[in-house]
């Protein structure tokens, strides 16, 4: 997060009453690297005022908090700003709130909340992370500086997000992951597009995945692998040709099938959509062997780190960089 303190705040009646929270705000920013600070302006008279008040070890650090806000904000600039104000209680107008002193403080030591569907989302997460992000991730997610929440399907995580949305403060520390439910590229599910006009309309840091769930995510060498450690003894016989089968299909009809119940489960619920025709009509002893999908556990497969090479492979590399991009500067 962004924190812009105003000059104003540094001679203020709010200071002199809570004479040590400025401080404890700029260790919290040292402290919690997914935060910047900076001074606006930056040579205002009052931040001089102010840190002739200081000892040189605390002006030195001081010093080093802001050099290091700056480098950040060109490196990776935090999505969400707030105000640190000479105000009695939080302004909420306009797209950027002022905070009091205190109120900024208990806001930045919140974590980042993380809202999924299920857990499996989580371990999609830990287990897809590209390695240009992965080290703050695991480090922020560590230190709980990131918080991972299971809000339970589409339908759950937008009920929960109207009640979360209640509260202001709220909206500032939320991330939300959700599946697109899309049965063709570009066409999410009616549930899904809900869930992105309300993050939309709430301002809220929110990534709808492209792919119909995260089973789709499973790159064809990690769910073989998968299918392996899981189905030895059937592998050949059984998974093995409907893997093959698997290979087969188009991009988009790899990223939009059904994974747990295969066609039959499309085709038995709202219907098969219209992007497997050709396939079926074409190699119709290869579709057979999709009718059954690879299992309702097959989201087990992120138990295990997935290889960059093979999410590379998968094409999802453009995404997932989007993805936790999003996600690390939303903290």
């Amino acid at each position: 997060m962004r924190v812009v303190i105003e000059a104003p705040l540094l001679v203020s009646a709010q200071l002199a009453k809570h004479p040590l929270a400025l401080l404890e705000l700029f260790n919290l920013c040292l402290d919690q690297e997914c935060h910047t600070l900076e001074i606006e302006p930056p040579e205002a008279p009052a931040l001089k005022l102010w840190t002739d008040t200081l000892t040189p070890a605390q002006r030195d650090e001081i010093d080093l908090i802001l050099d290091a806000s700056v480098e950040r904000q060109l490196r990776d600039p935090p999505m969400s700003v707030v105000r640190v104000a000479d105000v009695e209680d939080a302004e909420w107008e306009g797209t950027v709130p002022r905070l009091p002193l205190r109120g900024a403080i208990a806001l930045l030591r919140k974590p980042l909340r993380v809202l999924i569907e299920g857990i499996n989302d989580e371990a999609f997460l830990h287990a897809t992370v590209p390695h240009f992000y992965r080290a703050r991730f695991e480090d922020w997610s560590k230190r709980e500086l990131l918080k991972v929440e299971h809000r339970g399907g589409l339908q759950n995580l937008h009920h929960a997000l109207e009640q979360e949305c209640q509260v202001r403060e709220r909206r500032l520390r939320l991330f939300v992951l959700f599946d697109s439910d899309a049965r063709k590229r570009g066409e999410p599910h009616p549930e899904s597009r809900k869930v992105a006009r309300f993050c939309e309309r709430k301002t809220l840091t929110h990534h709808q995945l492209q792919r119909r769930a995260i089973d789709n995510y499973v790159p064809p060498p990690a769910l073989e692998r998968w299918l392996k450690r899981n189905h030895s003894r059937e592998f050949d016989g059984k998974w093995l040709p409907r893997l093959q089968s698997f290979r087969l299909l188009t991009e988009e009809q790899r990223h939009h099938y059904n994974m747990k119940r295969g066609l039959r489960g499309d085709r038995e619920g709202s219907g098969l959509a219209d992007i497997f025709a050709r396939f079926i009509d074409e190699k119709p002893d290869q579709a057979a062997l999709l009718e059954e999908g690879f299992s309702p556990a097959v989201a087990e497969s992120f138990q295990e780190r997935i290889p960059d090479a093979w999410l590379a492979q998968d094409g999802q590399t453009p995404e997932l960089m989007q993805l936790f991009e999003k996600l690390l500067r939303a903290a």
